[in-house]
């Protein structure tokens, strides 16, 4: 995946650009793990898997088409779609809700602007619906 082709839209027809040309992106996702007990088993400790987490990092090209102050709305809430392009056709692989947690825009006089945002997932991050 290009970091040209990952982007973010908002919107309700989901087609305004907020983040394009992404420079690097994180996906991270975790689980809590929680301990059982076994009454066969008293020297190691067993766990089953609990409750999972994620969350979306990016490092991006400010760009001009971008409405700036859309950058910068920590609070809100955003679909997130993890998306291929192949040969000017996209599919959504992942998608899910998260909430803006974290925005940086960053510029210097003559060159372009860069930015950093933080996104938490709120719920599961999973292969769209068919037909999406």
């Amino acid at each position: 995946m290009l970091g040209k082709n990952i982007k973010i839209y908002a919107g309700t027809s989901g087609t305004t650009p907020v983040i394009a040309m992404a420079k690097s992106a994180v996906i991270h996702s975790k689980c809590d793990l929680i301990e059982k007990a076994s009454a066969t088993n008293a020297t190691s400790k067993e766990f089953v898997a609990g409750r999972e987490e994620w969350d979306v990092s990016l490092n991006h090209l400010v760009s001009s088409e971008a409405p700036v102050d859309g950058l910068l709305k920590v609070r809100n809430t955003y679909t997130l779609r993890v998306i291929i392009s192949n040969n000017g056709s996209n599919t959504t692989v992942l998608q899910g809700t998260a909430i803006c947690e974290d925005a940086t825009i960053t510029g210097t006089t003559g060159n372009l602007g860069t930015g950093s945002i933080k996104f938490r997932g709120s719920g599961p991050l999973l292969p769209p619906p068919s037909g999406t």
